[in-house]
């Protein structure tokens, strides 16, 4: 046999031992979770689906490349083409999830009374599955290196977490600025685990600031925080915040709305916010020309607002894609985004 198939058949072989490993390590990782109820084997897939390509993609990778060199004819380029592919699936699910970056937006024009202020903004941190402690102590760390006056998160804390939440979480109390957040979907059942009691302690034990159905006052700011759309009652809440709104346009004034969902923000009267965030969106995640889109319309959001600073009738509104990952392990071409703030005269 020549050497190159001899290296070959162990390429496969280790390819599925990776899988089996995968298979093993999946079982262990998914006791003491908290998980959405009848949805176990769903979990356990995507457990399985984060830990293949990193135990087995590599050896799937070496054996394509190994075809695409030594094979002849139609079975060379088709290896050559799945090669590319496994390339990118690597890429997005092994690479791009642990990149960051931070991406900086300055809107002008103080409301009386309002003080400049620098604000880190995040969103779907989804800390559990695919997002783990390692991760979440990285993000304290970029966060505390940010000249900030406050971080805003836009909801989705965890996805089917350990079960020790204030263990896990506790990296949270490293943070040297204010911490002010919501609870996306995915805190509150809709869907997720029935975590959502333990969850508020934890945050709160660790120095998070909740804002649902609250206004804060800060630095001549108002802060204005509003149930997730799906888990929540995000509507009563803006009748009471918004009393004298009849569809006419209302002065921003100082406010500053967090909610998990841009389409919250839809049910705002004309004017409510000097700017609103949210998250909720991941930006796609997946960005696929012509299809994410009509992903993202058909089952996430009613609007077009997916990613990035728009001008909608309750006023300014910043969608962030978040850091973490759902449903697939991977992003592509939508890194996790610290977005940087700054309001300023």
């Amino acid at each position: 046999m020549p050497p190159m198939s001899r290296a070959l058949r162990w390429v496969w072989r280790l390819f599925t031992l990776g899988l089996v490993l995968a298979l093993a390590v999946s079982l262990w990782d998914y006791q003491d979770r908290w998980h959405t109820p009848g949805f176990w084997l769903r979990n356990l897939v995507m457990l399985w689906l984060y830990w293949a390509p990193r135990l087995a993609g590599p050896f799937l990778l070496i054996g394509l490349v190994g075809v695409a060199v030594s094979g002849r004819g139609f079975l060379r380029w088709k290896a050559g083409v799945a090669a590319l592919l496994v390339m990118v699936g690597l890429w997005s699910s092994l690479v791009e999830p642990g990149l960051s970056r931070v991406r900086q937006t300055t809107i002008t024009g103080l409301p009386p009374g309002a003080q400049p202020v620098r604000l880190a903004v995040i969103a779907d941190i989804h800390w559990g599955l695919f997002f783990r402690d390692h991760q979440l102590e990285r993000l304290v760390r970029q966060l505390n290196a940010l000249e900030v006056d406050a971080v805003l998160v836009a909801g989705d804390w965890t996805h089917e977490p350990p079960l020790d939440l204030k263990t896990g979480l506790a990296p949270l109390a490293g943070i040297r600025h204010p911490v002010f957040g919501v609870l996306g979907n995915h805190d509150v059942e809709a869907p997720g685990p029935d975590l959502t009691e333990p969850l508020r302690e934890a945050l709160q034990t660790h120095g998070v600031q909740l804002l649902e159905g609250r206004r804060v006052a800060w630095k001549g700011w108002e802060l204005v925080g509003l149930d997730d759309g799906w888990g929540g009652r995000p509507e009563a809440q803006i009748r009471a915040f918004w009393p004298e709104a009849s569809g006419s346009a209302t002065a921003p004034g100082n406010r500053l709305v967090v909610t998990h969902q841009p389409d919250t923000v839809a049910l705002l009267p004309p004017g409510a916010a000097h700017l609103s965030v949210a998250g909720h969106t991941h930006g796609g995640q997946i960005w696929i020309p012509g299809l994410t889109p009509w992903v993202l319309r058909n089952t996430n959001t009613r609007q077009p607002w997916w990613n990035g600073l728009y001008d909608t009738p309750a006023g300014p509104l910043l969608v962030t894609p978040g850091i973490g990952t759902i449903g697939l392990p991977a992003r592509l071409a939508v890194m996790p985004t610290i977005e940087l703030v700054e309001l300023k005269p």
